[in-house]
């Protein structure tokens, strides 16, 4: 007896991205494993691919482990669940290849949250997604946030997996993974609400 294989390709907003083939058991046990560990995060954007061998009922080109709008595997997550980055005229000035934040974040925030946010800004705003230490540095300068060594100030967000380093010394330079832009885009919106409040 043949089981039904079936391939299932997740994609989120964040750029977390989840492809496995299987059962549809083994298909549903990896989609809610995968969406248990992104709590918070945004909804997922399903990609169905064709599978090599076709299942019965299964129209040729797409396979899902679910039937159409099945509540469990939804075409496409509702528009009011999606997360949708802020827009950052508000919360940053930009000038040639610098950035700061228009003003500092909430009290209990840190050098940290203000990288996350500057990080963020970098890629949207600058089109530049690996900062050096040097330039993160100017710009939290900038910013507000006295700081005297980048590492330190972001080491937190490091060994909780926000940033990626790459890079040594000099060289060294910050990227956001997926959870680290969620963070940041919140903390943006955030500063963006309480702007446009005063």
């Amino acid at each position: 007896m043949e089981t039904e294989r079936c391939r299932l390709r997740m994609r989120l907003e964040t750029g977390a991205e989840l492809e496995v083939e299987g059962s549809p058991e083994l298909i549903r046990e990896e989609r809610r494993a995968f969406l248990a560990g992104r709590r918070g995060s945004a909804e997922p954007e399903e990609i169905p691919l064709g599978a090599p061998n076709g299942g019965p009922g299964v129209e040729p080109g797409r396979e899902s482990a679910a039937p159409e709008g099945s509540p469990e595997y939804p075409q496409t997550p509702p528009s009011s669940s999606r997360h949708h980055p802020p827009r950052w005229e508000p919360v940053v000035e930009s000038q040639g290849s610098s950035i700061q934040l228009r003003a500092k974040l909430d009290k209990d925030k840190t050098e940290k949250d203000a990288s996350l946010v500057l990080l963020a800004a970098a890629q949207n705003v600058l089109n530049l997604h690996r900062p050096t230490a040097a330039q993160l540095a100017r710009w939290l300068r900038a910013s507000g946030y006295p700081v005297q060594r980048v590492d330190r100030a972001i080491s937190e967000a490091i060994s909780h997996g926000d940033i990626l380093v790459s890079g040594s010394r000099r060289a060294r330079r910050y990227e956001l993974t997926g959870p680290g832009r969620v963070k940041a885009y919140y903390l943006a919106k955030e500063l963006s609400d309480r702007i446009r409040a005063s």
